[in-house]
């Protein structure tokens, strides 16, 4: 079998900010009969065994450090239950291991848990459990995960007894009872390790859970960059029990490999319509799916040039979204953030007179004998355009956020404004964000469960910790997005967001391009999968115990 793995060759594939690709995969029946071992599609048990490909590494089996990887997050997502999961039937919140209440003043959270919530081990779960994953791990100083540890700054969290748990805000925020998903850690098997070292425990390899599956040994990094692991079911789960007995997960690195090792997967999701072309789909169903998230040009409000408004319209108005997206395999156009609302009506609409106009009033003036605009101390108006360097992790995207920053450059050149682009590898391009050291920054955003904007576009958030990416700072957007975030119920928030987007338009901190839409191609034999209204990429196992393997 070992031998068998070799032959995948790979590169790694591995994002923070843009974590994007996630492939699922799963090998056909038939090749049951040629891999006999542990690590084959055996059917000696009467069940077949899912084998789900993904592009991207294994490295936390553990829910406190998910937001780092989808890969991780995917997995995670099947051995571990949380306060709270999201149902996409729905579009709601159901309560999981939990039941809760809230104050009539909106600021306490009370859950009180189910009765017969055992982990894996067979110990029973109690409070001190989600005490410990919420208090002793994720606010602790030394906690190493930043995404996940500032959702609960401020929030003070208290144990009335061993069934109880309660949440006290300091403020209201309709967007807190998502952020309450997270998988809860067994404090027995933890409370003896230090939080700083909690990420290099043998835990996240071998994790203990109280999801609907648990790990068969534990994950292997194989001697051709794949990992691998694999899930059986969990017989002392406490909710509906999957009829698929085992998913065998791995990893590889890039998405040609998965392309090349077609004929021993059944489906693979987060494919670009560009990428199926490649693909043998002759036995595949294809399902359409969008996420809450999107790629934007960032302004730098704070940069030399970008100060002025008219400057920051001028771009907007010399940008062709059409011509962009005909380079990509995308084709929703994005010109809000603001992603509940109608995308048409916030567009500063593609006009290079008007971006012309605007540079002229702004002081930048053409001079015959130039082919950039200069100002009145005769500065050329050049910009330094900052993405990511893919070009070692992932091919396509590597392609995709080099071809739309070279036609950003090309069409700014028309009106007259020079565009140098650098791109960085993840490690360089942190330290030039925290810095906030760029003109312009071609980079995505998703809003993942809640659509809050506040960590994206609130003042509080333009500093070396936050992303605020164009270091915008609007008193009245302030206010609305914190009015947002107070307001229960997606009716009474329109208004609000509404006024919001208008407020953001009129400022233009960015230009907004493109949302990705995905396919999930999955073999024919494969029944019950739903993908409708998923806004993470781990809520397609949302409805895991309705799939079936004919």
């Amino acid at each position: 079998m070992e031998l068998f793995w070799k032959t995948i060759k790979s590169l790694n594939s591995k994002e923070r900010l843009a974590s994007f690709f996630l492939l699922a995969i799963f090998f056909p029946s038939t090749i049951s009969i040629i891999l006999k071992d542990s690590n084959s599609f055996s059917q000696n048990t009467g069940s077949k065994i899912y084998t789900e490909a993904l592009v991207g590494q294994i490295t936390h089996l553990n829910p406190v450090y998910t937001e780092l990887s989808d890969v991780d997050s995917d997995i995670s997502s099947l051995i571990f239950s949380g306060l709270v999961r999201y149902n996409p039937k729905t579009k709601e919140f159901d309560e999981d291991i939990a039941t809760h209440t809230l104050s009539e003043d909106k600021l306490i959270y009370t859950f009180t848990l189910k009765n017969g919530i055992i982990w894996e081990d067979g110990l029973e779960m109690t409070a001190d459990d989600i005490y410990f994953t919420y208090v002793d791990v994720i606010q602790n100083e030394n906690f190493k995960n930043p995404i996940l540890k500032s959702n609960f700054q401020g929030v003070k969290i208290e144990q009335p007894n061993s069934r109880t748990i309660t949440f006290t805000l300091n403020a209201p925020n309709s967007f807190f009872y998502s952020e309450l998903t997270t998988g809860i850690l067994p404090k027995h098997i933890l409370q003896d390790t230090p939080v700083e070292d909690i990420d290099k425990s043998d835990f996240n390899k071998s994790p203990i859970g109280a999801g609907p599956y648990k790990v068969e040994g534990s994950y292997q990094t194989n001697s051709d960059s794949t990992s691998t692991v694999t899930l059986i079911r969990n017989d002392k789960y406490f909710g509906a029990t999957p009829s698929i007995e085992k998913i065998r997960f791995i990893a590889y690195t890039n998405i040609n490999e998965l392309i090349d090792n077609r004929s021993v997967w059944h489906g693979a999701g987060r494919i670009k319509s560009s990428q199926i072309a490649d693909i043998d789909t002759s036995d595949l169903s294809s399902i359409s799916y969008e996420l809450p998230q999107y790629t934007a040009l960032f302004l730098n409000t704070d940069s030399k040039f970008l100060g002025k408004n008219k400057v920051r319209l001028a771009i907007s108005k010399a940008i062709d979204k059409t011509q962009i997206l005909s380079i990509t395999s995308y084709t929703k156009q994005i010109d809000t953030p603001l992603l509940e609302l109608n995308q048409n009506n916030w567009s500063n609409k593609y006009n290079l007179s008007e971006s012309q106009g605007a540079l002229f009033d702004s002081g930048w003036k053409f001079n015959e004998a130039e082919i950039f605009r200069k100002n009145a101390d005769q500065e050329t108006l050049s910009l330094r355009l900052i993405r990511r360097d893919f070009s070692n992790t992932n091919e396509n995207q590597e392609k995709t956020f080099s071809d739309v920053s070279a036609v950003i450059a090309e069409q700014l050149k028309v009106v007259g404004i020079e565009v140098k682009i650098e791109a960085y590898e993840v490690a360089a391009l942190n330290e030039i964000i925290i810095n906030r050291d760029y003109d312009m920054l071609l980079s995505g955003q998703s809003l993942g469960y809640n659509l809050d904007t506040f960590s994206f576009w609130h003042s509080s958030q333009s500093n070396e910790n936050g992303l605020n990416l164009s270091n915008y700072q609007n008193p009245k957007a302030d206010y609305l997005i914190e009015n947002i975030r107070k307001t229960f119920g997606q009716t009474e928030k329109e208004e609000d967001l509404t006024s919001l987007a208008t407020v953001i338009a009129d400022d233009v901190p960015a230009v907004f391009l493109f949302t990705p839409t995905y396919y999930y191609l999955v073999d024919k034999s494969i029944s019950g999968i739903n993908l409708e209204n998923i806004l993470l990429p781990k809520d397609r196992f949302a409805n895991i115990s309705e799939w079936i393997f004919n």
